[in-house]
């Protein structure tokens, strides 16, 4: 996006407005014309940018001023605010060192003497494992690993850089070593211009140990062990975040809930929580498609829906006489105080459903509103099928029986598949490439299917891309690992 200014030009349009010269007289400023091979620039992480992807045609001799700086607080590179701004080039090329990961705001100025143009762009310094697919995966001896599937720009395509690797984990930590694997997220988190984003690793390897690990680059942060605690974690689902602290929950294999706080690297568990929970979801949610999300930790079973939102209000529960809570789904934007949706089966009468619907915000599960009342002979859903929301239809995808069904909320559920992989694959996981808090509108226009197939030769695991637009498979990483247990995409964070 360019914005011109003009010089003289304010002079001879009053010249023209208060004597009634004719505009003729005066010369026409001369222009600038800039052309780019792109709005997006990337850059790695202490290697030279040599950047000459600018063309610039006026017939004046041009001066130039490259600047970069990050974006302002509460604001994104789309808005062009900066926080602070470094001069790094007066030339028509780029040729400079970046010291910091992250995105940023580059802006060129180009003045001839009459005219000055402006072009902004979106500039990443990256570290090469910025974005992409992340799949945590055991060995059948139980030795884990991380294969990551970087998302290509065009340009990485065109340079033939590599896309996918084995266990990235295993190759920037060597002195850790994973072992049963069992759970895999994500955090991301900024407490006043301070980001707490990190990936959570959770094991079963005796000592029931917690890796976290630097989001942008994989090195290892910190490690915590639940020995004490005599269990491990195996479903990660939802944060509390605060102007002083930011933490991630889990679920054990005990049904207790534990909080990683992901400021200071320790774990704790949530005692005022009933020791009897099934699922650990994380309902992501914002107010428009537009809007920054968050991920409220909601728990529940088959007699109770639980949220702890903050630490004082403690632990709030909803039950429903008469019904089995079948599973839960959040929409991913729209009216946030109604926002999750209950799905309950009747106990007199298995065929007979409802719906309830509660917060997703501060307010959850303080109450809860009648949804809709439907019959289903044969639900294609249980309280183990996984939910991902999307934007672009406000519906839910989930899995049940090795085939990914589709949910609007306001209605019955399907029963005939979304989407099936093909013959032999076992779904273990889904994902979306939801892009993060406060990260525009981008993203969520892909599913990533974790699928184990026994009777396959070599690595057992492997990746299925569907493209949500039309529910189809469109891209498809056979055999990339072993026995997947998560799947999740990694977005950019600063």
């Amino acid at each position: 996006m360019k914005t011109k200014i003009l010089y003289l030009g304010v002079l001879a349009l009053l010249a023209v407005g208060c004597f009634g010269v004719d505009d003729e007289n005066y010369p026409t400023l001369t222009p600038i014309s800039i052309t780019a091979a792109s709005d997006t620039i990337n850059a790695d992480l202490g290697v030279e940018l040599v950047y000459s992807g600018v063309k610039v045609e006026s017939d004046l001799e041009c001066t130039y001023e490259w600047a970069y700086g990050a974006p302002a607080s509460g604001t994104t590179v789309a808005d062009r605010k900066f926080a602070s701004i470094e001069t790094i080039s007066t030339s028509p090329t780029i040729d400079y060192t970046f010291t910091k990961i992250g995105t940023y705001i580059l802006r060129l100025k180009i003045d001839n003497g009459e005219a000055i143009e402006y072009s902004y762009f979106t500039l990443n310094v990256n570290s090469g494992y910025d974005e992409g697919i992340c799949i945590l995966n055991n060995d059948d001896e139980g030795n884990g690993s991380l294969t990551f599937i970087k998302t290509l720009t065009s340009e990485d395509i065109a340079n033939g850089v590599q896309e996918v690797y084995e266990d990235v984990f295993g190759s920037i930590n060597p002195a850790y070593k994973l072992k049963n694997a069992t759970a895999l997220y994500m955090s991301d988190y900024t407490i006043k211009s301070v980001d707490y984003s990190g990936l959570l690793i959770a094991t079963n390897d005796g000592e029931g140990t917690i890796y976290d690990v630097e989001a942008q680059t994989f090195e290892m942060f910190s490690v915590e062990s639940m020995a004490e605690y005599g269990t491990y974690g195996v479903e990660f689902g939802g944060e509390i975040a605060s102007t002083s602290a930011f933490g991630s929950f889990f679920r054990s294999a005990d049904g207790r809930i534990f909080r990683f706080d992901m400021q200071l690297g320790y774990l704790a568990e949530m005692d005022d929580i009933d020791p009897s929970i099934d699922r650990c979801y994380g309902a992501l949610s914002a107010t428009s498609s537009s809007a920054a999300s968050s991920i409220t930790n909601i728990m529940f079973n088959a007699d109770t829906v639980c949220a702890r939102v903050t630490a004082s209000a403690g632990p709030r529960y909803l039950s429903f006489d008469g019904y089995n809570v079948v599973n839960v789904a959040a929409t991913r934007y729209g009216t946030v105080s109604k926002a999750l949706y209950i799905l309950l089966q009747d106990k007199a009468d298995p065929t007979s459903y409802k719906t309830m619907t509660t917060a997703v915000s501060n307010s959850a599960c303080r109450s809860s509103a009648a949804g809709r009342s439907f019959t289903i002979d044969d639900l294609k859903m249980d309280i183990n099928s996984k939910m991902v929301n999307v934007k672009a239809s406000n519906d839910v995808y989930y899995t049940y029986d090795n085939a990914i069904y589709r949910w609007s909320l306001t209605t019955a559920p399907g029963t005939s598949p979304a989407v099936n992989v093909p013959s032999g694959e076992q779904i273990v996981d889904i994902a979306s490439n939801f892009m993060g808090k406060a990260k525009g509108s981008d993203g969520e226009s892909l599913l990533y299917i974790a699928t184990y197939n026994p009777s396959r030769s070599g690595k057992k695991g492997s990746l299925y891309v569907v493209d949500l637009s039309v529910d189809e498979i469109v891209k498809s990483y056979e055999g990339i690992c072993d026995t997947p247990v998560s799947v999740i995409y990694k977005y950019r964070v600063n």
